[in-house]
C-alpha cells in the first residue's frame, strides 16, 4: 500500500494480520473469524500501548500537556467571552441562549460564590453592538487562539510532524477550533435539554462519551499538519474517551476534598483545580494521539509470538532498551 501525500515516510494504513492469527477453524469460519479478529486487535494493542507510552516521553508530552494547561488558563476567559457573543447573536430562544451561558460559566475556574458574578460580567463585555465592542471582541478572539495554538503543537508533537503550517493559515486553525468549541458547546447543550424533556438522562453519559469520541477523531484527523485516517485514529480516539470520563469522575472528587485547601488558597483553590485537571485531559488527548499514531504504524516484522510474551517484552521496554533495536531508531 502506497503512504497516504502528506503523511509520515513510514505511511499510514492498515496493518496486517500474522497469518497464524487468520486461520480458520474447520466447520466454524465466522466465529473463529470473528476470535481472529479480537486476537489480532490483542496482538496490536500490546504492541502500540506499550510503545505510545515510550514516545509520549520521548516527545515531551508532559511538557507539551502543561504548556496547554497554561494557554487554557490564560485563553479560557477570553473565550468564554467569544462564545457568549456568539450564541447572543445567533440563538434566538432565550432559554437556549441561557443555558448554553451557564454551561460556559460553569467551565470557569471560579466559585459558587462568584459564578452569578462572572456570569453577569461576561454577558456585559460580550457585546458588538460598536465598534469598540467589535474590536474587543476580535482582540478576545485572538487572545483566544493562544489555547488552540498550544493545542494544535502538542498534537503535531505527538503525531511526529515535523513541519507545521505557515502562521496565517495555522491562526485560521485555531479560529476554526473556537468556532468548533461553540458548535460543541451548543450540541452539548441542546443534549442535555433533549435528555431532561424526553426523561431520558440515564443516556447522557454514553451521548457524551461518543461525543467526546468523535471530537477525539476530528482534532487528529484535521489539525495537524499530516492527520491520521479516521479509522487509524479510532484507537486513540476511543482511549481518550475512556481518559476523559475518569478525569471528568476524579476531578469532582478531588475538588469535593480540596475545599478545605481554600484556607490557604483561597480563591485559587478553584484555579488550581482547574489548571490539574486540564493538565490531566491534555495528557490524555496526546497519549491517545501517539496510540493513534502507533496503530496506523505498520509493524517492523510480524510475529506469530504469543500475546503473553509480546506485551511481557513490550512492558520490559519501558524500563530497559532494547538493543536490538538501538541502532534502527525509534520503533
Amino acid at each position: 500500500m502506497q503512504p497516504r501525500s502528506g503523511h509520515r515516510s513510514w505511511g499510514y494504513g492498515c496493518v496486517s494480520v500474522p497469518s497464524d492469527s487468520t486461520a480458520q477453524v474447520p466447520g466454524h469460519p465466522a466465529r473463529s473469524g470473528g476470535v481472529a479478529a479480537l486476537v489480532g486487535v490483542a496482538r496490536k494493542l500490546a504492541r502500540v500501548v506499550p510503545a505510545a507510552v515510550r514516545r509520549y516521553f520521548a516527545d515531551q508530552c508532559p511538557q507539551q500537556a502543561a504548556g496547554i494547561a497554561y494557554r487554557v488558563l490564560f485563553s479560557v476567559a477570553p473565550l468564554a467571552i467569544v462564545l457568549v457573543s456568539i450564541f447572543g447573536l445567533i440563538l434566538q430562544d432565550d432559554g437556549l441562549r441561557a443555558d448554553a451561558v451557564d454551561a460556559i460559566v460553569d467551565a470557569l475556574p471560579v466559585t459558587v460564590a462568584n459564578r452569578q458574578d462572572v456570569e453577569e460580567a461576561i454577558t456585559a463585555i460580550a457585546t458588538p453592538a460598536s465598534a469598540a465592542g467589535l474590536v474587543s471582541l476580535i482582540v478576545f478572539a485572538w487572545a483566544a487562539t493562544g489555547m488552540m495554538t498550544a493545542i494544535r503543537r502538542g498534537l503535531e508533537r505527538a503525531m511526529g510532524v515535523t513541519e507545521s503550517r505557515p502562521t496565517v493559515r495555522g491562526k485560521l486553525i485555531d479560529l476554526a477550533l473556537i468556532v468548533g468549541a461553540g458548535a460543541l458547546v451548543l450540541v452539548s447543550v441542546v443534549l442535555t435539554v433533549l435528555g431532561t424533556r424526553l426523561h431520558t438522562t440515564a443516556l447522557l453519559p454514553a451521548a457524551g462519551f461518543a461525543l467526546s469520541i468523535v471530537v477525539v477523531l476530528l482534532l487528529y484527523r484535521f489539525v495537524p499538519t499530516r492527520g491520521l485516517r479516521i479509522r487509524d485514529g479510532l484507537a486513540g480516539a476511543i482511549l481518550t474517551g475512556v481518559a476523559f470520563v475518569l478525569i471528568s469522575l476524579a476531578s469532582g472528587w478531588i475538588y469535593d476534598r480540596t475545599t478545605r485547601l481554600s484556607i490557604i488558597y483561597g480563591s485559587l483553590t478553584s484555579a488550581l483545580v482547574f489548571l490539574y485537571s486540564i493538565y490531566l485531559y491534555a495528557s490524555s488527548l496526546l497519549l491517545g494521539a501517539e496510540v493513534a499514531a502507533g496503530w496506523a504504524r505498520p509493524p517492523a516484522t510480524a510475529t506469530g509470538e504469543p500475546i503473553r510474551v509480546q506485551l511481557r517484552r513490550a512492558l520490559r521496554g519501558l524500563f530497559v532498551n532494547d538493543r536490538s533495536r538501538s541502532s534502527s531508531g525509534r520503533d
